[in-house]
């Protein structure tokens, strides 16, 4: 009979440590670490991670610029890379097959490009690659099997906002178009997961209204779907995939008002939103991307179009508890069993 409280009492404290364990490591698994900050901050830039460095492209200060710098997430340090042959705010990149393509946006004379241009990170080289056959600014580029989308925006800054969606090809360098959007839209979010794509939230109109809308695009059947809407209506927010959910980040709520620290998360698999943790730095225009399943929220501005631009960097850790953590546990418990025996 004492052996067997014994073996109750140890099974009790067995159960106790591992509620324990579980507890600290998912309160360490939904956390915002402050980063070194960007070299020149810059307002309208896109931000794409290629292999363990995260790339800000592009961008405008008093005029469009050209610079391009990377992030490398393992050493903490930006470094100044290749300059973009044509400077360009309101510019999106993607990454394809290791690399960075940047498409669009505007270059202070024309109200809108449809330029391309395809970066190699292993020569540090710009090539000029066909242009986008609609001109625009503010639009959403997302990357899947092999090919490049983009999804409405602007072809001038004073509207309308376009409803136009174009696919890529960088292998063959060619562009086609694509079936449009059921809503115009822009300065949306967008996400890739299995093979879909996801727009969220944004405007429809250059001054408003303000969108909580998701819709779902299917490249294989070049159909859309609409989904659960964003809890928070936004635009000028970023999103990143980690773990199979959608992370929406930031944004503003106001035309041209204080950007947010909200950070709402969407399952595609069960079309629901949850709340996640608030981003440390409010912020809206700016941008991000996933490496090693962290989030790297860089740049953007404190409130409307400034007069704050912000070098700001912060990663995002979601991680829950992994294998790797579970492990350290099985080896702690184990180590408790044999000094209890």
């Amino acid at each position: 009979m004492k052996a067997h409280h014994n073996f109750i009492r140890r099974s009790s404290w067995s159960f106790c440590i591992l509620i324990l364990f579980l507890l600290i490591n998912s309160v360490n698994a939904q956390e915002w670490v402050e980063k070194t900050g960007m070299i020149n901050p810059r307002l309208f830039f896109s931000v794409t991670a290629v292999d363990k460095e995260v790339y800000a492209v592009g961008g405008m200060l008093a005029q469009p610029i050209d610079s391009v710098e990377a992030y490398n997430t393992e050493t903490d340090e930006w470094v100044q890379k290749a300059s973009l042959p044509s400077a360009r705010a309101g510019v999106d990149t993607c990454e394809v097959d290791g690399k960075l393509y940047a498409i669009g946006g505007w270059d202070g004379e024309n109200p809108a490009v449809g330029t391309v241009e395809e970066y190699d990170p292993k020569t540090d080289t710009w090539t000029q690659k066909a242009e986008m056959p609609t001109p625009r600014s503010f639009f959403s580029a997302v990357a899947t099997d092999g090919k490049i989308y983009t999804f409405g925006g602007v072809a001038m800054n004073v509207g309308p906002v376009l409803s136009v969606v174009e696919e890529y090809d960088p292998t063959t360098d060619k562009w086609t178009q694509k079936t449009d959007m059921p809503n115009p839209r822009s300065g949306m979010a967008a996400a890739e997961h299995h093979g879909k794509i996801y727009l969220i939230g944004g405007v429809e109109g250059v001054a408003g209204p303000f969108m909580k809308n998701v819709a779902e695009y299917d490249p294989k059947t070049d159909t859309w779907t609409e989904k659960a809407a964003m809890p928070t209506p936004r635009t000028a927010l970023t999103a990143s995939v980690v773990n199979s959910k959608i992370y929406a980040i930031g944004g503003t709520t106001v035309v041209q008002g204080a950007g947010e620290k909200t950070v709402e998360v969407y399952d595609p698999l069960t079309d629901e939103w949850e709340i996640g943790t608030d981003m440390p730095t409010a912020r809206v225009f700016l941008g991000s991307d996933v490496v090693d399943n962290k989030i790297y929220a860089i740049g953007g501005v404190a409130e409307g179009l400034g007069p704050q631009i912000l070098p700001t960097v912060e990663e995002y850790n979601i991680n829950s508890l992994d294998v790797a953590a579970f492990s350290r546990y099985l080896t702690f418990w184990c180590h408790v069993k044999l000094v209890q025996y």
